[in-house]
Parts: C-alpha cells; sequence; structure tokens
C-alpha cells in the first residue's frame, strides 16, 4: 500500500496568528517520526476564501471553480490533522468556513488534531469533533493523543520551537495511530 497522504490544515487567517508556525513545526517534527506518511500544509489563509455563498449546496457536488480548487486538495488526502485555534470556546469561523465549501471530498477519512489556545484548544477539537462526524470524518485520536499547545502567545522560543511547559501530547504516537486508520479507509474505500 502507497504512503499515505496526510493534508495539515490550518485554522485560522488573521495577521499574527499563531497557526502557521505551529504547522510548520507541526510538519518538520513529524517528518523526523518513523511513519510512513506524506505531508502537505494547506494554509486556509492562502486561499482568501470569501463567507461562503456559492449557488448550489455542496452535498449536490456541482462545484464552482474555487470549489473544484478546495475538492482537488481534500478529494487526494487520506487523512488530515487540524491545526486549531480556540475562538469563544470553539473553532475559528474561518476554519468553519473552509470546511462548508465541499462535501464529498472529506467522507470516509480520518483526522487528528492539534489544538492551542488558553487551554489548548480543548473545546475546539471537540467542536470540530462533532463537525467531522456530520462529514464522515472519523475522528481516530482520543483526548490523550490529541496535540495541546497551552498559551501560544508565550509558548514558542526563538526557533519557533514549543517549550516544554506548553506543550502536551506525542506527535510520533498521534500519527502512529492516524495513519493506522488512514490505512483502513484507503482499503475500505477501494
Amino acid at each position: 500500500m502507497s504512503k499515505s497522504k496526510i493534508v495539515v490544515i490550518t485554522s485560522t487567517s488573521r495577521h499574527g496568528r499563531s497557526g502557521r508556525k505551529i504547522a510548520d513545526w507541526y510538519i518538520a517534527e513529524a517528518k523526523k517520526t518513523k511513519v510512513e506518511a506524506e505531508f502537505e500544509l494547506l494554509d486556509i489563509a492562502e486561499l482568501d476564501l470569501p463567507l461562503f455563498n456559492e449557488p448550489m449546496s455542496p452535498m449536490m457536488g456541482q462545484y464552482s471553480e474555487l470549489q473544484n480548487k478546495i475538492a482537488k486538495v481534500i478529494g487526494g488526502a487520506d487523512g488530515f490533522v487540524f491545526i486549531t485555534a480556540e475562538y469563544n470556546h470553539s473553532i475559528p469561523g474561518s476554519l468553519k468556513n473552509f470546511m462548508d465549501y465541499i462535501n464529498a471530498e472529506w467522507h470516509h477519512k480520518a483526522a487528528a488534531f492539534v489544538g492551542y489556545g488558553s487551554t489548548g484548544g480543548i473545546r475546539a477539537i471537540e467542536h470540530l469533533i462533532a463537525i467531522l462526524a456530520e462529514l464522515r470524518v472519523a475522528s481516530v485520536a482520543t483526548g490523550s493523543d490529541h496535540i495541546h499547545i497551552n498559551a501560544p502567545w508565550v509558548a514558542f522560543d526563538e526557533n519557533g520551537i514549543p517549550k516544554k511547559e506548553h506543550l502536551h501530547g506525542n506527535i510520533e504516537n498521534q500519527l502512529k495511530e492516524l495513519v493506522w486508520w488512514t490505512n483502513a479507509l484507503k482499503a475500505a474505500r477501494s
């Protein structure tokens, strides 16, 4: 079986955000593990998405050019790692808006989570799991497999690495679980 393709998705689009720094760090750390997977970054800020206002529901599968662009990336993935901030006890609106653009391309894939915020993004991850369930994405990691970064505004050293006292979780363990599920679901989709 070919290596699983994991798309690492940022959640925020505002200036001065921490999400891109966390995503870059995560991918660098993931590549150091023994996990057999390919990693691709999808930074939703670079998409500069307007508020979802397409004429057809994504469930109809009649996509605009912009939707087709998103569908190509998500459809080509076997699994996802969501790098999510916590805004008002939930996910950022920019992430929800992004997820609403397509539908079927999410189905029967797996996801893991990196949360950040004052409580490590715990509540955002909980809400994201519920949204992904509706999109038929298996949330494979239990709470102990999530990665949490507390207080990201002070969590990083000068090299962009989270300080140990702000970081909770193990990337290699998380990815082993995610890749097991991506392989199982990839076989089932075949």
